[in-house]
């Protein structure tokens, strides 16, 4: 376990905006809730969030954002605002979204995530309802199109406020896969289309000689 002043430095560069990735990542949830301790202490409102973040698209920064600002709108007198994010490890990924999945590995996730100014502290969460117990926060951020969430009922023991956003864009990481799933398939059907009819071709060629 670090010393306390070791982790009150890092408290102060994730609160001055100039924390590395290092400061800002922390897989240990000793560590974690140690570190949140502190930034509690230090007058910050804690906003928490989690997911996957696979395909990252635009709906992703934009939640976080719009996140942390209802999070500051809750609690205009914290000296801060900070925001937690939890990301899915590769292993509980696919256990939640199938042996495919995800798309692109944790570590380049997490790296994705770490280069978003809204993004404060990252941190991974690696079975189902894991981080929400762990991570002691004020707002809970969460999404109405997140079909696997534990009851509301049991969130709000967890935290004084939720805060439950519509999708940010447009399109998903879903959607995404599945378009592309599809015009794999459209570009492998024309493929054999060509072939089938050079093969036919062949055949004709090779009847009217």
């Amino acid at each position: 376990m670090e010393s306390k002043n070791t982790v009150q430095q890092r408290a102060l560069r994730i609160i001055k905006g100039t924390a590395t990735f290092e400061d800002r990542f922390v897989p240990e949830h000793e560590k974690l809730m140690q570190l949140i301790d502190i930034l509690r202490s230090m007058g910050c409102a804690i906003g928490f969030t989690t997911g996957v973040w696979d395909l990252f698209h635009l709906g992703h920064p934009e939640y976080i954002h719009r996140g942390k600002e209802e999070v500051a709108k809750l609690y205009p007198d914290a000296d801060h605002v900070i925001m937690v994010v939890g990301v899915d490890s590769d292993a509980f990924t696919k256990q939640r979204k199938g042996p495919k999945r995800p798309i692109v590995p944790q570590e380049e996730r997490l790296k994705v995530l770490g280069h978003i100014r809204s993004v404060d502290v990252l941190t991974l969460q690696y079975e189902a309802d894991q981080l929400f117990k762990v991570v002691k926060h004020d707002v809970r951020v969460i999404s109405e199109s997140t079909k696997d969430l534990p009851l509301l009922e049991m969130i709000q023991q967890q935290c004084a406020h939720i805060v439950n956003l519509p999708p940010q864009a447009e399109t998903s990481t879903t959607a995404r896969i599945r378009q592309l799933t599809l015009d794999g398939a459209a570009s492998t059907l024309l493929r054999v289309e060509q072939v089938l009819v050079s093969a036919l071709q062949g055949v004709r060629d090779e009847i009217e000689k």
